[in-house]
């Protein structure tokens, strides 16, 4: 018995810190967010880098900028078919995104689903992984891309808004960090 409970107890201590670690993406937190989050402040102005560090899954350094480059609403070049979106009548947008590795960091991993979009009453967009034909170009990986030590990696991410409405901010939400806000301005 006394070997059950403690083989039981090291199980779940190894998937305790297996999901409690820091990670080496810019990948989120793999929990289901609500639709309704506390508010991000949106202390950025677009335009303005975000610099952080962290320490990779091995324990080495890892660090560098983030920056939301722009964000346009109706988006321009966006030829994607209302039928792809989740919203009843959409209007395209583009997020213009910059990750930076430093120069001192390893190797940084970027993807879309650490950004979201964020609305007045406290609802996010999350971006919906969008590429291919339609979407406007470069586009921001929807999968993993490396982004090597003194590199960067820029592009487009499409996000579909519920017409009449704008979002406020561009939320940047990666596990192990807290998340960053860059203040959407009035169209």
């Amino acid at each position: 018995m006394h070997a059950r409970t403690t083989i039981c107890a090291v199980v779940l201590l190894l998937a305790a810190t297996a999901c409690a670690g820091p990670g080496h993406t810019d990948e989120p937190d793999a929990r289901p967010k609500q639709a309704t989050a506390k508010p991000v402040p949106a202390g950025l102005k677009i335009g303005a880098g975000h610099h952080w560090s962290d320490t990779d899954t091995d324990g080495s350094h890892i660090s560098g900028t983030t920056t939301v480059m722009g964000y346009t609403q109706p988006a321009k070049g966006a030829t994607l078919s209302d039928d792809v979106s989740d919203v009843p009548h959409p209007v395209w947008a583009t997020l213009d995104v910059r990750l930076c590795a430093d120069a001192t960091s390893t190797t940084v991993m970027a993807s879309q689903t650490p950004w979201s979009l964020g609305f007045p009453d406290g609802t996010r967009s999350r971006a919906p992984l969008f590429s291919g034909s339609g979407v406007p170009k470069p586009e921001y990986p929807t999968g993993s891309a490396a982004v090597r030590p003194g590199s960067c990696l820029r592009g487009k991410i499409t996000f579909a808004v519920e017409r009449g409405t704008r979002p406020d901010q561009v939320i940047y939400d990666v596990e192990s960090r807290d998340p960053v806000g860059w203040a959407v301005p009035a169209a």
